[in-house]
């Protein structure tokens, strides 16, 4: 498909906005998005952009708009489901961040990022249980994310799961030793 004039400025315009945001020169990134989107309103990626930079700047309402703008182009969108569930996540709104989640699993059930948000939205209403579950797939996905091996560990002191406790712990310390001494002090695991 050749470029016309009328999908060309569009297209210049989002990648300058790239090489701002590359920069952060984030106020005149998220100016350039937004001149992108009044040329291309279907501009499924820059309304995603728009939202990031919103959701940076915790103006949370207009990121979920933008977000849902980005969905509206593309429904069955795994991220923008996902950035959607961040901001409810974000704002405390976690039942409704648990749907999201849920959501960009049954579209890509590899998106490690997801099962990690619904592990820590689950742990902030006490579901500890299934935020362990969640934190397990999340650290299956991701071997190496301390994050993720933290979490686990957190949910398992929780439920008095000490010896799962301390092999994380072991886990997490062949590849993050800081992260490691914390679950260590945090969560009293012996170092021997």
């Amino acid at each position: 498909m050749a470029m016309t004039d009328n999908n060309l400025r569009p297209a210049l315009l989002f990648w300058w906005a790239q090489v701002l945001a590359l920069f952060r020169m984030n106020g005149r990134a998220l100016e350039t998005y937004r001149a992108v989107t009044r040329d291309n309103p279907r501009h499924q990626q820059a309304w995603s952009c728009i939202g990031f930079m919103l959701a940076e700047r915790e103006q949370h309402a207009a990121a979920l708009e933008a977000f849902e703008r980005a969905l509206a182009i593309v429904p069955r969108d795994a991220p923008s489901h996902f950035n959607i569930g961040f901001v409810l996540q974000r704002q405390g709104r976690h039942e409704e961040a648990i749907a999201r989640f849920n959501r960009t699993i049954e579209i890509d059930p590899l998106v490690d990022r997801a099962w990690y948000g619904l592990g820590l939205s689950l742990a902030s209403l006490g579901q500890h249980a299934q935020a362990a579950e969640k934190f397990e797939e999340a650290a299956r996905l991701q071997p190496m994310n301390p994050y993720a091996g933290y979490q686990l560990a957190g949910a398992r002191h929780k439920l008095g799961q000490h010896e799962k406790v301390r092999a994380e712990y072991l886990r997490v310390k062949g590849f993050d030793p800081k992260v490691a001494e914390r679950i260590r002090v945090e969560f009293g695991v012996s170092a021997r």
